[in-house]
């Protein structure tokens, strides 16, 4: 695939993420690792659907606490 080609997917991607989780902000590292930040609250995965899965963990886990 072409860099071209990963880049608009990875952006489609990120903004498919803001679009879906207000108030966070997400990017894709140099180290390959995705990330959604808010305020204090971090979320690091190796792949954009392990960070959906990890996020709603994560705010499940904020939701019972």
């Amino acid at each position: 695939m072409h860099m071209e080609g990963i880049v608009e997917r990875s952006a489609r991607r990120l903004q498919e993420l803001a679009a879906g989780y207000s108030g966070w902000r997400f990017g894709l590292g140099g180290s390959g690792h995705w990330w959604a930040v808010r305020g204090n609250d971090f979320v690091r995965a190796l792949s954009p659907e392990e960070l959906e899965v990890k996020l709603e963990q994560h705010l499940a886990a904020r939701q019972d606490g």
